[in-house]
C-alpha cells in the first residue's frame, strides 16, 4: 500500500528553522546541516485515516511530523485496537525494526488528521547519519530515550492508575481531545471509553 502523495520539496527558511530548533534541543547542529538533512527527505501527505504502513508490510520510511497527528497501534487476535502512542508535530515516527531489517511490521501507523511528513527511506536516512555527525548523535540519543519511554509506558500500564496516566498524557499533549477521538484515547490508556468519561468528570468536579 503506497497510494499517498509523495514529492520532493523546496524548503523555505521557516521549515529549515523548525528542524534546526527541534534538533538543537538535543545536539549542536548548524542551519546548513539541517538544510542538507531536509534535502534528503521526501514530503508525504496523508489524508485523514490514511496509513503510512499497515501490519504485514515493510515500514519503508522513518519520518518527521511537520504537521498533523497520527496513531501507532496494533490489532490483537480478537480484532481490538491497542494504541502504543500518538504522534504530533516535531515527533519522529516509524518502525525501526521493520525499517532496518526489512521485516514485516506487526503495527500500523495512521493519520488522524491531514498530515505532512518529511520522510526518509533507508538509503537516505543512512546517508543523513553518515554525512551529518550531529544528526547521527541525535538519533542515538533519541533512540535510547524512546526505548526507555516505551519500557516505562509498559510498566506504567501495569502499575500506575489510569487517572494518573491520563493527566500525564494531557501534560505532553494538551489539545489531544480536539484532535483525537475519545475512544482512541481510552485505547491508549487501556480502559473503556465510559471509564475515561468518568475520569474526566471526576477531575472536572475537583476544579
Amino acid at each position: 500500500m503506497e497510494d499517498f502523495h509523495l514529492n520532493t520539496i523546496n524548503f523555505d527558511a521557516m521549515e529549515v528553522s523548525l528542524m534546526h530548533k527541534h534538533l538543537s534541543r538535543t545536539v549542536t547542529i548548524t542551519y546548513d546541516e539541517c538544510l542538507h538533512l531536509l534535502s534528503l527527505s521526501r514530503e508525504i501527505h496523508l489524508k485523514r485515516k490514511e496509513h503510512l504502513f499497515l501490519q504485514g508490510e515493510i515500514a519503508k520510511y522513518v519520518a518527521f511530523v511537520q504537521k498533523g497527528c497520527l496513531r501507532y497501534y496494533f490489532i490483537d487476535e480478537n480484532g481490538h485496537d491497542h494504541i502504543i502512542y500518538f504522534a504530533q508535530e516535531e515527533w519522529w515516527i516509524g518502525d525501526l525494526n521493520s525499517f532496518y531489517q526489512s521485516e514485516p511490521t506487526a503495527n500500523n501507523l495512521q493519520a488522524l488528521e491531514p498530515t505532512v511528513l518529511y520522510a526518509y527511506d533507508k538509503s537516505n536516512f543512512d546517508k543523513a547519519r553518515a554525512d551529518i555527525k550531529a544528526f547521527d548523535e541525535y538519533c542515538k540519543k533519541r533512540h535510547a530515550k524512546a526505548t526507555a519511554a516505551r519500557m516505562q509506558e509498559m510498566m506504567d500500564k501495569q502499575s500506575v492508575p489510569a487517572e494518573d496516566r491520563y493527566q500525564r498524557l494531557l501534560t505532553t499533549f494538551p489539545d489531544i481531545f480536539q484532535r483525537v477521538p475519545q475512544h482512541y484515547i481510552a485505547s491508549y490508556l487501556g480502559i473503556k471509553p465510559e471509564s475515561l468519561s468518568r475520569i474526566r468528570k471526576r477531575l472536572h468536579d475537583k476544579k
